[in-house]
């Protein structure tokens, strides 16, 4: 049974950095586009990957989560008195990153789906639009998160300690 956990947390894995990588190039266009048509099109079309990345991410990280308590790993690590690892370590990045959505995506994506509505209204791409497609702030959380998977990637593959 644990081999089978361990396969399909790998498999899911890939799958979600497939839809990491996929909204990522989406809207990378759609904030490029010069059309709000375009721009429309490209953000309803970023909303598959937007699911793969919640939902798939979320039922990786239980099977994580589960493959490593079917193995006997502490969780924990050094909170068990085992020695830090590269699991505990994962771990402490993706709770770094799990505010990020409740205090940044959501509250920004509010703020975009405004000014995307307001520039649908007017039937223009308006600065507001522009502004929020260029939010600093929803850059760097997204940059951090694509940090904290791909190093979570490479300290499972690597496990260097």
């Amino acid at each position: 049974m644990t081999g089978l956990i361990v396969l399909a947390h790998a498999v899911l894995g890939i799958v979600f950095f497939g839809g990491l990588f996929g909204r990522w190039i989406v809207l990378g266009l759609a904030a490029k586009a010069e059309t709000l048509a375009a721009m429309r099109t490209l953000t309803k079309a970023a909303a598959p990957f937007e699911w793969i990345v919640i939902v798939i991410g979320t039922i990786g990280g239980l099977l994580g989560i589960a493959s490593a308590i079917s193995q006997g790993r502490p969780l924990f690590g050094p909170l068990q008195g085992a020695p830090v690892d590269w699991l505990f370590a994962s771990i402490v990045l993706v709770l770094s990153a799990a505010p990020l959505p409740r205090f940044v995506f959501i509250p920004r994506g509010k703020v975009f789906e405004a000014a995307l509505a307001e520039a649908t209204a007017r039937d223009h791409v308006t600065p507001e639009l522009m502004a929020a497609w260029h939010d600093p702030v929803t850059r760097a959380a997204h940059g951090y998160e694509l940090f904290v998977t791909s190093t979570v990637l490479v300290l499972m593959l690597a496990k260097p300690f």
